[in-house]
C-alpha cells in the first residue's frame, strides 16, 4: 500500500488543480535572450524580474508549477487548455506556462515534451507517470514507454524535464535522472547519488529530492536536488558535485542557463507543509562560482482556508 500511496502522491502533486498547487511551491524558471528572468511564483502567477531590477508579474494564475522556452513560438496556440503563451505574439523565444503543472521542456526536435498522465488512449492529460510528446500540429502521443516501465517499476514520477544537446531530453524523478534519445532509449545518468553536502529534507518519495533541470549545449546537467537543498553539477559521465548549498529554510526547487551563468529558484522550506511559510527568491552564479540574490519575494504562500 505505501508504493502505491506514493505513485498517488507524486501523480497528485503535478495534475496542477487550483487546491493540488499548494501541495508544494513551484519549480519553473527561465532566461530569456535579453536576460530577463521568469518565474513560477506558486498561487499568484508568473513573474518577470529585469536586467533592471524591476519585478512585475505578466501573468495570474493559482495553479501550474512550470515554464520553458519555446524558441518558434509552435505551442502557442495549440493547446491553451494545458500550455500557455504569456509573452506577446512575435515575441522569441516564446515563454510557456504549463497550467496543469506537468514539467514541460520545447526540444531541438521541434515538439513540445511533457509530463502525463500515463493512462492509455489519454496521452495528453498532464501528470507524472509518463512521457507525451506534442507536435506542432496539436497531435499528442505517449513517447519513450520504457521510461514509463522504469518509473512504474520504482514507483516514482516525473519531477523535472530538459532539452539537451543532440536532440536528447534529460528527465529527473526524485531519487534518478534519465537521459532519453529521440529514439526512445532511456539511460540512467545517476541513480540515488550520495550527495556529501546533502542537508535532508526529503520528499515523500527520497533523497536527492531532484526537481528542476537545466543543460549546456556540452551535456553538464545541474540539477536542483531540492531534497537535499542543493544544486549538483553533474557531467556527462554521471560525475557529480555541489555546485550551490544556499542557506537554511532556503532550497533550490529549479535551474535555468543564461550566458554561461546558473539562475537558480529556491523557495523557503519545500518540502514541508505551506503553514511553515513559502517564499520564493532568485539567484545568479557567476563563472567563477560566486553567487549573488537577484530578487526575494517577501510574500508567504499559504493556504486559503476560505476556498
Amino acid at each position: 500500500m505505501k508504493s502505491k500511496w506514493m505513485i498517488a502522491l507524486v501523480a497528485a502533486i503535478f495534475l496542477g488543480t487550483a487546491s493540488i498547487a499548494l501541495s508544494h511551491p513551484s519549480s519553473g524558471i527561465v532566461v530569456n535572450e535579453q536576460g530577463e528572468v521568469f518565474f513560477v511564483h506558486s498561487t499568484r502567477g508568473v513573474a518577470k524580474f529585469t536586467v533592471d531590477g524591476k519585478l512585475t508579474y505578466v501573468h495570474t494564475s493559482t495553479g501550474g508549477h512550470w515554464l520553458c522556452l519555446d524558441p518558434q513560438g509552435s505551442f502557442s496556440r495549440t493547446q491553451p487548455r494545458h500550455f500557455k503563451r504569456i509573452t506577446p505574439d512575435g515575441v522569441s523565444p516564446a515563454v510557456i506556462f504549463a497550467d496543469g503543472g506537468a514539467p514541460i521542456a520545447a526540444a531541438q526536435d521541434g515538439s513540445l515534451y511533457y509530463g502525463s498522465s500515463g493512462e492509455k488512449n489519454n496521452d495528453d492529460e498532464p501528470g507524472a507517470l509518463a512521457l507525451s510528446r506534442l507536435s506542432p500540429d496539436g497531435t499528442a502521443r505517449a513517447f519513450a514507454p520504457k521510461l514509463k516501465e522504469a518509473m512504474a517499476k520504482a514507483h516514482v514520477g516525473i519531477t523535472g524535464l530538459a532539452a539537451g544537446p543532440d536532440r536528447s531530453l534529460y528527465v529527473a524523478t526524485a531519487p534518478t535522472i534519465f537521459k532519453i534519445g529521440m529514439d526512445g532509449t532511456v539511460t540512467v545518468l545517476v541513480e540515488r547519488p550520495e550527495v556529501k553536502d546533502c542537508d535532508p529534507n526529503p520528499p515523500p518519495d527520497g533523497l536527492p529530492g531532484f526537481q528542476g533541470l537545466a543543460v549546456t549545449t556540452d551535456g553538464t546537467v545541474y540539477a536542483a536536488a531540492t531534497g537535499c537543498r542543493v544544486v549538483l553539477k553533474i557531467s556527462p559521465q554521471g560525475m557529480y558535485k555541489t555546485m550551490l548549498k544556499p542557506e537554511k529554510p532556503w532550497s533550490p526547487t529549479s535551474v535555468a542557463i543564461h550566458a554561461d551563468e546558473l539562475y537558480v529558484l529556491e523557495w523557503t522550506n519545500p518540502n514541508d507543509s505551506p503553514e511553515t511559510g513559502w517564499r520564493p527568491r532568485v539567484r545568479k552564479v557567476a563563472r567563477d562560482g560566486s553567487a549573488t540574490t537577484l530578487v526575494t519575494v517577501q510574500e508567504d504562500v499559504r493556504p486559503n482556508r476560505d476556498r
